[in-house]
C-alpha cells in the first residue's frame, strides 16, 4: 500500500484550519486552549507522518526487506487514526478527538518493532515498545487527561496541562532540529524521534 509523504501531510490541514476555527469561538476558555494546544500538535505530527513515510521510500531504495511493508502498514494506519482524532477535535469533539490520537501514537509505540535511519550503514534497526517507555509513558499521562476531558472533570487543568506538554514537546522539537541544522550530516537522521511519534500528548 502505498501513500504519498506529501499527501500524509496535507490531509491534516483542513483538520488544523478546524482547530483554529474552534479556538476563535466564544467558546469557554478551557475548550479554546486545549483547541491551540491541538493546533499546536497537529503540525508537528503532519511533519512527523511525512518524514516516517520518506523514511520508509528511502531504505526501500537500499533495501529490500518483507519488514519494511509492514512497518510502512503501521504507519499508514497511526496516520489514518491521528486524521480521524483531528477532524473529530476540529468539529469540537475535543476530547474524543484527542482519545483517538492518543490511542494512535500509543499502538504505534507498541506495535513498530523497527527504527528506520536512512544514512545510517544499517538502516533498519531493532526497535521494541521497552525502547519508547519515555514516550510512552508521555501518552498515557495525555490519554488520562483526555479521559479527565470526555468525563467532565477538572477541564481547566486538563486544557493547561495539555497545552503545557504541547509547547514543551514543541519547543523541544524546534531546539532538536535547530541544533541538526547546525552541525554536519550524521548517520543518526533528525527524523529518528519522528519514528516514535511522541504526540504531543503527541503530542497531544
Amino acid at each position: 500500500m502505498k501513500f504519498s509523504p506529501a499527501l500524509a501531510a496535507a490531509l491534516f490541514m483542513p483538520a488544523a484550519a478546524g482547530l483554529l476555527y474552534q479556538a476563535v469561538q466564544p467558546h469557554p476558555w478551557p475548550h479554546r486552549v486545549l483547541a491551540i494546544a491541538l493546533l499546536l500538535a497537529i503540525f508537528e505530527q503532519a511533519h512527523m507522518a511525512r518524514v516516517d513515510l520518506r523514511n520508509v521510500e528511502a531504505v526501500e531504495q537500499r533495501l529490500s526487506d518483507p519488514r519494511l511493508k509492514r512497518f510502512r502498514q503501521v504507519v499508514i494506519w497511526t496516520v489514518a487514526g491521528q486524521l480521524v482524532g483531528f477532524y473529530g477535535a476540529a468539529i469540537g469533539y475535543l476530547g474524543w478527538g484527542m482519545a483517538i490520537i492518543l490511542l494512535s501514537v500509543i499502538s504505534f509505540n507498541l506495535v513498530a518493532t523497527l527504527r528506520l535511519e536512512p544514512t545510517a550503514s544499517q538502516p533498519i534497526q531493532a526497535a521494541g515498545w521497552r525502547s519508547r517507555l519515555d514516550v510512552l509513558s508521555l501518552d498515557a499521562i495525555a490519554l488520562t487527561l483526555a479521559c479527565l476531558w470526555i468525563a467532565q472533570h477538572l477541564q481547566n487543568w486538563v486544557a493547561v496541562g495539555m497545552f503545557a506538554i504541547t509547547a514543551l514537546y514543541g519547543a523541544s522539537k524546534l531546539v532538536t532540529y535547530t541544533k541538526a541544522l547546525g552541525r554536519p550530516p550524521s548517520p543518526i537522521h533528525i527524523a529518528h524521534a519522528a519514528q516514535e511519534h511522541p504526540q504531543t500528548p503527541q503530542q497531544n
